[in-house]
């Protein structure tokens, strides 16, 4: 089974943006502005509304979908009749509308609640101050946290009191603990008549979900998108999910990963009717750890920055487990891959360009045309140089070579005298060698028929002495039929007719025999027999 790391990240973004004022990095806490911006970055909207340059690929935008209830191709929203920009401004106005609710009241009722406030306040520093005069364990239960203090805590600090004899007057001092807890109770609930401290509230909240592209897996639009918002459903399912977004053109067209989703949920919490998304997170992570018995979060106010990692962490490996179902029965598994170098190079990389805007991203699309341009341009810079430096060479080389074309000239008459001269010569051997070569045959020829003039010479005579002498006929046949042997043998073909002449006579002699053989009833010589069944297997 395959394993690959998964990124999912979110952003929280608040009424108003800002900076903060004591942060060692300075880092920009985002608003409804970026919300807006990054809403219609994700919709794609029409480039000159995002008045920014091209983030996306216009030839893969096909291959986009927005899940918004149920899901479609994001090309089904044009951005030349402006409805992706209707769509993104109708989310903004959505949160706005309700800001302007749960703000709005008139002035006499806002001047009480901030009379009420301000009353509260001085109620909670004048029993804070007798609270600790009072030491413990009255002093216990001051808390600057934004829960409410419950009915638990105030028993468990009447039960120390009453155990411990040295303590006098504990009604009267538990009395100063209740009054304290109903004031800080009724501040908090001065502050849910706004909802709004500042610009802390966390209105919306945007998270991506990506598999890193040096990891080259990639996912389909309808698991990632199901993975993501089935995961919120699930685990924070009081939150409205706004819409989201599934991106496979932020690439160019030969790259096969970097698809990613965003999805955009409602900060308001509908059970509450708190916009408490940030501390329901924290909950969901507590309740994590304590499950699988890690450190806890705690309750603190104000997170440190090892708290605030392992409220990432503890999501992290929730939304890992999340998604491991989601892809049961496929051969992929979300892991955390063991830790290398080269691993934390690459997450140093990613978090330093996180900070940075989309179209300044080393992986966007951007980006990643922009360096192949660039590339295009040195190239062709290069091969401009090299131009020059060749037009530059033969130039010098077209001077060399004016002042070397006479010579040049004068070498090429030369050469070509030579070339005839040579080429006569070729042709004179190659004669010389026909002729030497045809002599070589015409001896080779004269030296065989030699030697066959020289045996049908011994054959001949042979032939003729057995004529002229008193021999047996067997002999003078097989004289004649050695004649005949060394005939087959002539190289030339003039003999034809000496060959049928000494064939005719071989067979009268043979049939001659044969005859008086039969009317005499005397056997001929065995060799007359063997020369008879020679030459008439022949005739055959």
């Amino acid at each position: 089974m395959r394993k690959t790391t998964a990124l999912f990240k979110f952003i929280n973004y608040r009424k108003t943006s800002y900076k903060k004022p004591f942060s060692s990095n300075r880092k920009r806490i985002n608003g409804l502005a970026q919300l807006q911006e990054s809403i219609r970055h994700s919709l794609q909207c029409s480039l000159q509304e995002l008045k920014t340059v091209a983030q996306f690929n216009p030839d893969l935008q096909h291959l986009c979908y927005l899940m918004s209830g149920k899901t479609k191709r994001l090309t089904s929203f044009s951005p030349d009749k402006q409805i992706r920009q209707c769509y993104a401004d109708k989310q903004i106005k959505r949160i706005n509308e309700r800001l302007n609710t749960i703000e709005s009241g008139t002035p006499d009722q806002l001047q009480a609640i901030a009379t009420d406030k301000q009353k509260t306040d001085q109620d909670i520093q004048n029993l804070k101050y007798s609270l600790r005069r009072l030491g413990e364990p009255f002093s216990n239960i001051i808390s600057d946290s934004k829960t409410e203090i419950t009915e638990a805590q105030i028993n468990a600090i009447r039960d120390i009191a009453e155990g411990d004899p040295a303590i006098k007057r504990v009604k009267q001092k538990l009395n100063t603990v209740a009054r304290y807890a109903k004031a800080h109770n009724q501040r908090i609930a001065l502050n849910s008549k706004t909802n709004l401290q500042a610009n802390s509230t966390v209105l919306a909240h945007e998270a991506i979900f990506t598999l890193p592209v040096h990891n080259g897996v990639e996912l389909d639009s309808q698991t990632m998108l199901g993975i993501i918002s089935s995961f919120y459903e699930k685990y924070l399912p009081d939150f409205a999910i706004m819409f989201a977004v599934y991106h496979a053109n932020e690439k160019l067209a030969e790259d096969q990963t970097g698809n990613h989703v965003h999805i955009f949920v409602d900060g308001y919490n509908q059970k509450t009717s708190k916009y408490d998304l940030p501390s329901q997170i924290r909950l969901l992570a507590d309740k994590y750890a304590r499950f699988y018995k890690l450190p806890e979060i705690g309750t603190d106010k104000q997170l440190s920055a090892d708290k605030n990692r392992r409220v990432g962490e503890y999501i992290q490996q929730l939304f890992y487990q999340h998604a491991n179902k989601h892809l049961k029965g496929q051969d992929l598994k979300l892991a955390f891959l063991p830790d290398t170098d080269e691993r934390q190079k690459i997450r140093t990389e990613i978090r330093k360009q996180a900070d940075l805007p989309k179209h300044q991203r080393k992986f966007s699309f951007y980006n990643r045309a922009k360096e192949q341009t660039e590339q295009l341009k040195k190239q062709a810079k290069k091969a401009i140089e090299a131009a020059k430096k060749a037009k530059a060479i033969a130039e010098q080389a077209e001077k060399k070579t004016q002042q070397e074309k006479q010579q040049l000239a004068l070498l090429q008459q030369d050469q070509q005298a030579a070339a005839d001269k040579l080429k006569e010569i070729e042709l004179e051997t190659h004669f010389l060698t026909y002729q030497a070569e045809q002599a070589r045959k015409d001896e080779q020829e004269a030296r065989a028929f030699l030697d066959f003039v020289f045996r049908l010479s011994a054959a001949l005579n042979n032939w003729w002495n057995t004529l002229i002498k008193r021999v047996p006929e067997s002999v003078k046949i097989k004289a004649a039929a050695d004649v005949l042997d060394v005939l087959e043998t002539c190289p030339t073909s003039e003999n034809k007719q000496l060959k049928t002449e000494m064939n005719n006579y071989l067979n009268n002699e043979l049939e001659k025999n044969l005859y008086y053989e039969n009317i005499s009833g005397i056997p001929v010589d065995q060799r007359i027999n063997q020369l008879n069944s020679k030459y008439r297997n022949r005739r055959r």
